[in-house]
């Protein structure tokens, strides 16, 4: 696959044996039911086995990420299920053209350093196995903004109610996995213009001390300027939201999910599939907004991420 030039890579351990076998490279295996040899009439300590004709591989995009990164995971080989675990959260491996791949998201917060991925995963016939890699979070600097919003948009779009809803509403749609590669080659940009306020930006709003993290990136645009897919997939929402304003959120697969916000209108509705690159609505200044540009946002496992980083290369892919 195009993204697989350059990645490092986990080889599974190749000679089979009836308990556990570790090599140099951190997989090891676990063999349920030797390989080839049938569960009928199997003796109980059985130790025939064979190697896997494709044994698994584990390739990462990046060993190094930053904080709000992505690693793109993908599992070569002969498997029939899997998951990546990192930093004490479990994703599941989803079906891909070459492989089976997952995209590891990294949180705002997450300690920086030396941090254990591992992949556990069943063959088709019931052997266990895992492969695991070193991958080091680095650190991001996150930048300060002050904004100020009148007293009509602190009362209502800044009330507490208003923004916990609107978090329950984008928690159960960016929390769903959808077990089907939907996003085909290169990330793209959705509009051109400049960046005006960066993914994890602190801010402080009408004099506060500064706090939290921006949820996406903002590009500054005129009202009405098209607004294009980053990769192809699934409208999932297509509505009006009280603090982000109309948004529409695309489905690509694999728990990985695009957001556009503060739209002035749709040019696509909830269940229709669209590419990279095609006009899903006009930009706009609805919502909690103080003036017109595009609120862009990805959301891996329900965890959001540096838009940016899908197009400049920091996440390896």
């Amino acid at each position: 696959m195009w993204w697989l030039a350059g990645f490092a890579s986990v080889a599974f351990a190749a000679a089979a044996c009836s308990a556990e076998a570790k090599d140099g490279g951190g997989a090891i295996v676990t063999y349920v039911t030797p390989a080839g040899t049938s569960t009928a009439n199997a003796p109980a300590s059985a130790g025939a086995s064979a190697t896997p004709s494709e044994p698994p591989e584990l390739l990462l995009s990046t060993i190094e990420v930053y904080q709000s990164g992505a690693i793109l995971a993908s599992v070569t080989g002969t498997i029939a299920s899997g998951s990546v675990t990192f930093l004490g959260r479990p994703f599941p491996l989803t079906k891909g053209t070459q492989s089976m791949y997952a995209f590891v998201p990294t949180d705002t917060e997450d300690p920086a350093g030396p941090q254990a991925l591992r992949v556990d995963f069943t063959l088709p016939n019931g052997t266990k196995g895992s492969l695991s890699e070193t991958v080091t979070v680095l650190k991001t600097k996150w930048t300060v903004d002050s904004l100020t919003f009148t007293d009509s948009q602190t009362e209502t779009l800044l009330d507490p109610s208003v923004v916990a809803n609107e978090f329950a509403t984008l928690k159960a749609v960016y929390g769903k996995i959808t077990l089907r590669k939907l996003w085909t080659g290169a990330w793209q940009l959705p509009l051109d213009g400049p960046v005006t306020a960066r993914y994890g930006e602190q801010r402080s709003i009408n004099g506060s001390v500064p706090s939290g993290h921006h949820g996406g990136t903002d590009i500054g645009v005129p009202d009405g300027t098209p607004v294009m897919a980053t990769n192809s997939g699934i409208v999932v929402l297509a509505r009006q939201l009280q603090v982000r304003g109309n948004m529409v959120i695309i489905d690509h697969g694999g728990g990985l999910f695009s957001g556009y916000a503060h739209l002035s209108s749709f040019s696509v509705a909830e269940g229709q599939s669209v590419v990279a690159g095609e006009v899903i609505a006009m930009s706009g200044n609805t919502g909690l907004s103080t003036g017109a540009h595009l609120h862009w946002e990805m959301s891996a496992a329900g965890i959001l991420l540096d838009a940016l980083r899908f197009t400049d290369g920091t996440n390896g892919f």
